[in-house]
């Protein structure tokens, strides 16, 4: 296995998009966006209905890594902004009731795209923390809000919602590459973690400027200090230098 300690007690799964959290015997994951191939279709875009299937395939490899207590989603389970589609519905019940084989808790943080999320998890038992979860001195929030939290309540930052990637090229071959970023926010140790959906590459870290980034929170941060690793699942986890390092790549 190919795992790399981001910060004491929090390491990486492989090349899975995913962290394992000793202290919390967790596991967390964020943006699902499940129902995005038929909001692909609204727009006229058709691709095979194959991302929840993915998800659950990398979940149970994960799962037999990491055995976990329980599982922490970081916001956007569904896809749509508005009320819930019937695929996205169809999903969310089908990747639940799939958890509660794995794990004894289902942790879910509010995304910006999880409205009427609310309605979902009351009819399938789970409990949605708005706008933060909070463990232990851990903080997950999404990171498309600024953080409604006395620094001193934790000490260590997860957020999601950027979805970032790496571009790597070399003469006239480029390849988009999902990543984790880690690294100190306003001295809080800081986990930005890659998308699970398969559909999801996101932002390119080492090619847009600061004030490009989706997430308030990684633009009021040390940006260019924070240090990306790879994940691949064939290839496995792989750290880079920072990303004030990484703008010829």
């Amino acid at each position: 296995m190919n795992e790399i300690e981001i910060f004491k007690g929090i390491e990486t799964i492989n090349g899975f998009p995913a962290i394992f959290i000793k202290n919390l015997n967790s596991i967390a994951i964020a943006d699902l966006h499940l129902g995005y191939e038929l909001a692909l279709a609204e727009q006229g875009v058709f691709v095979p209905q194959t991302q929840l299937k993915e998800i659950i395939e990398d979940l149970e490899k994960i799962f037999r890594i990491k055995k976990a207590k329980s599982l922490i989603i970081v916001g956007d389970v569904k896809h749509e902004f508005g009320e819930a589609s019937k695929q996205e519905l169809k999903e969310v019940k089908e990747l639940v009731n799939f958890l509660r084989k794995k794990v004894e808790k289902i942790i879910l943080i509010r995304g910006n795209h999880d409205n009427f999320l609310l309605t979902i998890c009351s009819h399938l038992g789970i409990e949605l923390y708005d706008p933060f979860y909070l463990e232990r001195k851990i903080c997950f929030i999404h990171g498309h809000k600024k953080i409604d939290l006395p620094f001193r309540k934790f000490d260590t930052l997860i957020i999601a919602h950027e979805h970032p990637s790496l571009l790597l090229s070399s003469g006239f071959d480029r390849i988009k590459v999902p990543c984790l970023l880690y690294g100190k926010y306003k001295k809080k140790n800081f986990i930005c973690l890659p998308a699970i959906s398969p559909w999801a590459k996101g932002v390119v870290v080492n090619k847009c400027s600061k004030d490009e980034l989706l997430s308030p929170i990684l633009r009021e941060g040390d940006f260019e200090n924070l240090v990306p690793i790879a994940i691949d699942k064939e290839a496995g986890a792989l750290k880079f230098p920072r990303i004030g390092d990484l703008r010829d790549f």
